[in-house]
């Protein structure tokens, strides 16, 4: 299906672009790295190319401790940067004078004008992907991937407010094979893994290859709409708040990550494996595909093929696009025409990126220097719990529900 739709849209590529090395020289960029092994982690995909096992069913088979990470201010006008370090973040997001940063199994949020840091977690909180606050900036959203869940919860209240897992909506089954359910007893029993408590799973949750998703982002679209990407099932999604309903936007990816609002009304897709990013208008008709593959991969990614970690917008019609095999972010403007490249070091694992203005956020450091005030966000209304999901008439999808019917006609 993508090959047959992309006949007919334009697929540019970023070597066309001309370079520009003062391409978004009034923006600093804020980015998070996940970890500092990433040449070490190169070395291991490409012995199992060697050994004739192909990049199928990718990531760990088994829960890990967070990894240490940090937190990237670089300045595109003067170069300088400076690095904090954190607990494994992944999203990041700004409203105002707040930073957000998902890390690990914890929501970090810096109020640079009260100097305090605010920090929030649940037990369904676990290797969060993404986050992003509320158009009011008063609710954050965030991608629980070790969970397969997108959850979202109100600051002031400290409540989870809405919930969308996917195994309560047809997606259940694993890459391993093993089906994933919301109640009963125990952990695991053979093909079937009961994921009752979330305390069950040490704040890690389940490991990539055990998710039947392992969604990557989440976000807002409109007030009764979420974007979000299926790593393993290679498609974007377009979730109704009010239902739970999800549509596909778009299938046949290779473990996409980014599904973004971008510039005028656009939105993007990441097709990480393929090192292309999409763009639909805001009705989500295609628009163009652009392949990010303008220079040859450094040494030590030689032979992995293409690793587009996202694509962000930045500010007004310029993208930020994570070239992990590159050990680079690509600034481009497709009106323009441009592009330019920061090299970052080869062993940093980017994950995200966001623009903020030079004037904010001038001294990183000093984000460690607030004092924490640590939040429990509580599930009152019980919407994680598993009576709820089971009880919930979305839980089936509606192809059994369709033969079920039949069925009962006959």
């Amino acid at each position: 299906m993508l090959k047959r739709i992309f006949r007919k849209s334009r697929t540019q590529r970023l070597s066309d672009y001309c370079l520009d090395d003062t391409l978004g020289n009034h923006l600093d960029l804020i980015f998070s790295v996940k970890h500092q092994k990433q040449r070490a982690l190169n070395r291991i995909m490409r012995q199992r190319l060697i050994d004739g096992r192909q990049m199928k069913g990718l990531g760990g088979r088994t829960p890990r401790p967070y990894r240490d990470g940090l937190l990237v201010r670089y300045g595109l006008g003067d170069g300088c940067a400076q690095t904090i370090e954190l607990k494994e973040p992944f999203g990041l997001d700004q409203a105002g004078d707040r930073l957000v940063v998902a890390t690990g199994d914890e929501v970090r949020v810096y109020d640079t004008s009260a100097q305090v840091v605010h920090v929030y977690r649940n037990p369904w909180f676990a290797q969060l992907h993404s986050v992003y606050f509320s158009a009011d900036g008063e609710r954050l959203l965030t991608a629980s991937t070790g969970f397969d869940s997108v959850l979202e919860f109100d600051l002031g209240l400290r409540e989870l407010t809405w919930a969308w897992t996917a195994w309560d909506h047809g997606y259940d089954k694993s890459p391993a094979g093993v089906r994933i359910c919301r109640a009963g007893p125990g952990v695991a029993t053979g093909k079937r893994i009961n994921v009752n408590e979330a305390q069950n799973w040490g704040g890690f949750g389940l490991p990539t290859y055990l998710t039947a998703t392992h969604l990557n982002n989440a976000c807002y679209r409109h007030n009764d709409l979420i974007f979000v990407t299926l790593f393993h099932q290679g498609c974007a999604i377009v979730v109704e708040r009010s239902s739970g309903a999800s549509r596909e936007a778009l299938s046949g990816l290779l473990n996409p990550h980014g599904f973004e609002p971008g510039w005028a009304g656009d939105h993007i897709v990441t097709d990480t494996r393929r090192g292309r990013v999409i763009f639909f208008d805001e009705h989500l008709t295609m628009k163009m595909a652009l392949r990010v593959e303008a220079c040859a991969p450094v040494e030590s990614r030689a032979g992995l093929g293409e690793w587009l970690q996202n694509v962000l917008h930045l500010d007004r019609g310029l993208y930020a696009a994570i070239d992990i095999h590159r050990s680079c972010i690509w600034l481009f403007d497709p009106g323009t025409r441009r592009r330019r490249k920061i090299e970052v070091n080869p062993d940093w694992a980017v994950q995200n990126v966001i623009a903020v203005d030079p004037q904010r956020v001038r001294a990183l450091h000093r984000l460690n220097e607030f004092p924490e005030t640590r939040h429990d966000i509580a599930d009152s209304a019980g919407l994680m719990t598993p009576i709820a999901a089971m009880h919930s008439p979305l839980r089936m999808p509606w192809y059994r529900k369709l033969a079920r019917a039949a069925g009962a006609w006959v």
